[in-house]
């Protein structure tokens, strides 16, 4: 459970790190999640090692009106995320984003490209306090059609 809610989160971190605005196209999208290393401290060799290169695929709908209103907003659905930098300009994308979770502080690095209708993000999550992590991870997303 828990990892697919930090698998969860970076999907949605994708999502959130596509262009701010109309620039994204209303429709079925795809957000694929891959963990390409994870340090998990205390952790025995077993966990990490399922955790990584097993891609997880969220498909989601972004309506006319979640487009307009800009990925981030996709985030503030999440009271205890927020952006401490957001840059989405020619078609370039760096954010920072940091989470308090009753478990630590998740802070997510990540920059990569999107155009209108894809995106291709690398990040690097660490976790402090209780579950000390550190996770990268690739997240990619292709819009697929209409909803």
């Amino acid at each position: 459970m828990a990892r697919y809610r930090i698998v969860a989160s970076l999907a949605l971190l994708g999502v959130a790190a596509a262009p701010p605005g109309p620039i994204i196209t209303p429709g079925k999208w795809e957000n694929r999640v891959e963990i390409l290393d994870v340090q998990l401290k205390g952790a025995p060799p077993g966990v990490t090692a399922a955790m990584k290169g097993q891609p997880m695929v969220v498909t989601s709908c972004i309506t006319p009106k979640q487009a307009e209103a800009g990925p981030q907003s996709a985030m503030n659905a999440d009271k205890a995320c927020r952006f401490v930098r957001y840059s989405a300009t020619g078609g370039q994308i760096a954010t920072e984003l940091v989470c308090n979770r009753p478990n630590g502080t998740m802070r997510v690095v990540s920059q990569g490209t999107y155009t209108p209708t894809s995106y291709s993000v690398s990040g690097t999550g660490t976790m402090s306090g209780r579950m000390s992590m550190t996770m990268k991870s690739r997240t990619t997303g292709r819009r697929l059609g209409g909803c």
